[in-house]
């Protein structure tokens, strides 16, 4: 039998089941059995980072598997649905030895700021409030960052859009808060950072593990829709923040978790001495993610344990909401670099591997 709709909760709350959980492990299915030999706890942060902000700029080596995690992330929360997810190339590298190649290049802007001009309308149609809808640019370069994701979220900060790709509007129009927009990027080390994408923008980094296939293999049948649940399960306000985090962490008698963020202060204390300011929209964007790191329901979204959930959360968090912002600071200084390595080489392996992936270099 075929489910096409989503189970209408239990009456006693106790009873109910997790389907943000049931729905990430479906995820995390789909995407071994496409073939991609990527770590189980880089899924499931792929999906948080996405929880946590609205755009997210997936990076790693070429063939390994990123259009993949982004098709099966798709598939999984809106199966069957080829209108609402538009995979795009987002630069036409075919042109690159072309003596037009800027001719073509403005084509392709023009193509996809239509598609997503088209996908900003059909998201905010009244029928479709409680419906998912996804961009992806595929292989992206630094044109397609400052066009389709610097510009962008440079204007989220009020929530509504006056540019987008080339074209200017005559008024503005609100960002739909059910579109995602998700890039890829074939590179090992990722140098374009600034503070308004940040502060919309999880530049999430894949492992150098090669995809064994280069399509995922998805099932045929429809599958369960949970888009309705992944934007139920979203927080991002700073009420519905700390509401979630005490919720999820208040109530437990381990004094660790009673000081959950006491790691991300001893970071902060940590870069003033230093020398680097960290600030203050780091620590709420760290919070942000960890939020989104359980379910709505409480269920742990990285490991069972809520002890162990909460460190692997608080090593992605710092690496992919703290590090950024202190990019150039951390760049220009041999002794900073050091100090912060040898800091997060001990309890913070994963933010450590981000920051020897910037391989210091002097100025």
């Amino acid at each position: 039998m075929v489910i096409t709709s989503q189970p209408s909760p239990q009456a006693n709350p106790s009873l109910q089941a997790d389907f943000e959980k049931e729905m990430v492990d479906g995820f995390v299915q789909s995407v071994r059995r496409a073939g991609l030999r990527t770590d189980q706890i880089e899924v499931v942060n792929f999906y948080v980072a996405l929880k946590s902000k609205p755009l997210a700029i997936l990076v790693g080596p070429a063939e390994t598997g990123k259009v993949a995690l982004v098709r099966c992330l798709a598939h999984s929360l809106m199966g069957n649905e080829p209108l609402h997810c538009q995979m795009m190339s987002g630069h036409p590298w075919w042109a690159d030895k072309n003596e037009n190649i800027a001719l073509f290049t403005g084509i392709q802007t023009s193509f996809i700021t239509e598609k997503l001009l088209c996908l900003i309308e059909e998201a905010w149609q009244p029928e479709n409030a409680g419906r998912l809808f996804l961009a992806c640019l595929a292989r992206i370069s630094p044109a397609e960052i400052l066009d389709f994701f610097s510009a962008v979220a440079f204007q989220l900060r009020h929530g509504q859009l006056m540019r987008l790709g080339n074209v200017h509007l005559s008024e503005p129009i609100p960002w739909p808060p059910n579109l995602l927009l998700i890039g890829t990027m074939d590179v090992v080390r990722y140098d374009w950072w600034d503070p308004y994408l940040i502060a919309q923008t999880n530049v999430v980094m894949q492992s150098q593990a090669r995809a064994e296939k280069s399509s995922p293999l998805l099932p045929e049948a429809p599958v369960l829709s949970w888009e309705r649940e992944f934007m139920r399960s979203i927080v991002r306000t700073d009420q519905a923040v700390f509401r979630k985090l005490h919720n999820v962490l208040g109530w437990r008698r381990s004094r660790w978790l009673r000081q959950p963020f006491q790691p991300l202060l001893e970071i902060e204390a940590l870069m003033e001495t230093l020398g680097v300011q960290l600030p203050p929209a780091a620590i709420r964007e760290a919070l942000v993610y960890l939020a989104n790191a359980w379910t709505r329901r409480g269920s742990s979204l990285f490991d069972p344990s809520p002890l162990k959930n909460l460190s692997i959360a608080l090593d992605l968090a710092i690496a992919q909401t703290i590090l950024p912002h202190v990019i150039e600071r951390i760049g220009s200084s041999r002794v900073t670099f050091d100090g912060l390595q040898n800091a997060l080489d001990v309890k913070f392996p994963r933010s450590a591997a981000f920051l020897e992936k910037l391989r210091w270099s002097p100025g």
